[in-house]
């Protein structure tokens, strides 16, 4: 059978059943006896045993609180805290912080990938054949092959990887240090495996995370992003960089590829793969060649100024002339005195360490010393 119709007929139709549907939804608006236990079946079965507060942090350090939720022993649900210290009227806040990839991890507890007892590899490296044995036959096993390779090459040939997982968990492996320490063992530095940390920062100040806070960004004019993907790898903190560029700081990614950071950068720079140290030795360059620098700031607030050993390179130390001295004291020439002097703010106290009380705080300020920021000296040693 073939059914057919007319537009006009096809649209009365729709009016009529409009009309229907409507006036049946009037009548079950009305009805009083309206089924509601579903509310309380589902409030039954999404209660919970108890709520505790965590952090998060896959390896990127932000610690975002969060509220856990945990049912028989298992957690199932997490919420973000936005309980942080206002920074001030003039900056954003720092809370809400957390992501998608913190609110994923308690997964790994619950994993099959989580390893919960020692393991030994039974088959070929790569065959993913493992068998598992006894704590006491693992660490007899360790202890061997410990002994054996440090009579035999060294106990500076042993070595150990923190692993990404302990990356920001200090207090576990600072038993794992202690006990390198003891034997004289080998411990890279421990985003060493990573690779993604400012090496010459590390190298040079002996610290790898130098800096401000992220609310320093709002505040600046102009803020480099190099090197780095925020948007993706500092999803807490990603937010500053962006309220900045609104506030009208200008924003410039550096990078190779065009990165989510890119895409929300005022602009977006990408030199080849590895002439990144061309670039910026091309920008410092021209800063000095058309005098773009702030000489005053430079020589106390850098290590610009330090002298320099023309034999190794290296700069000249109180530890070279003076018997006993201290291998982070360093010196100037001052043109004012015309003599080495040394640098205020060096060669005291471990600059990260809690300030003492009874000392006089240190400072970098010059006072009437004029360090020279070219120029070659003899000074004996």
């Amino acid at each position: 059978m073939t059914l057919t119709t007319t537009r006009r007929n096809f649209l009365g139709g729709s009016s009529g059943l409009a009309l229907s549907l409507k006036f049946g939804a009037v009548g079950a608006a009305g009805h009083e006896n309206v089924y509601r236990r579903w509310e309380d079946i589902m409030r039954n079965k999404w209660t919970w045993d108890r709520v505790v507060r965590g952090s998060r942090g896959l390896n990127c350090t932000g610690h975002c609180a969060f509220n856990i939720f945990v049912k028989n022993g298992i957690v199932w649900r997490e919420e973000q805290q936005g309980e942080y210290g206002h920074q001030g009227d003039d900056t954003p806040d720092f809370g809400p912080r957390g992501c998608q990839k913190g609110l994923r991890q308690h997964k790994y507890m619950y994993g099959k990938q989580r390893v919960l007892y020692p393991m030994r590899r039974i088959g070929e490296r790569g065959e993913g054949k493992w068998e598992r044995i006894s704590w006491d036959d693992a660490l007899t096993q360790v202890a061997d092959k410990f002994i054996d390779i440090a009579v035999e090459d060294g106990p500076e040939s042993i070595t150990y990887a923190m692993g990404t997982a302990m990356i920001l968990k200090r207090a576990g492996f600072a038993g794992l240090f202690r006990f390198s320490n003891i034997l004289g063992n080998v411990i890279p530095e421990t985003f060493a495996g990573v690779g993604d940390l400012p090496v010459g920062a590390n190298m040079t100040l002996g610290f790898p995370l130098p800096g401000d806070s992220m609310p320093a960004v709002f505040k600046s004019k102009t803020c480099l992003i190099w090197a780095c993907n925020p948007a993706a790898t500092r999803i807490p903190d990603a937010h500053f960089f962006w309220e900045a560029r609104y506030n009208g700081t200008e924003v410039i990614c550096i990078s190779p590829e065009f990165s989510p950071t890119a895409v929300r950068s005022s602009k977006w720079v990408n030199p080849k793969p590895g002439s990144d140290a061309a670039l910026a030795l091309g920008m410092v360059h021209v800063m000095i060649r058309d005098n773009l620098i702030d000489w005053d700031y430079v020589k106390e607030q850098t290590d610009m100024p330090f002298l320099v050993r023309a034999s190794d390179q290296k700069f000249l130390r109180e530890s070279d002339f003076v018997e006993g001295g201290r291998d982070d004291g360093f010196y100037f020439w001052d043109e004012a005195s015309g003599q080495p002097q040394a640098a205020p703010g060096t060669g005291f106290s471990n600059p990260f360490a809690p300030p003492d009380p009874n000392k006089k705080p240190e400072s970098l300020v010059l006072g009437d010393l004029q360090p020279a920021v070219e120029g070659s000296w003899t000074v004996e040693t």
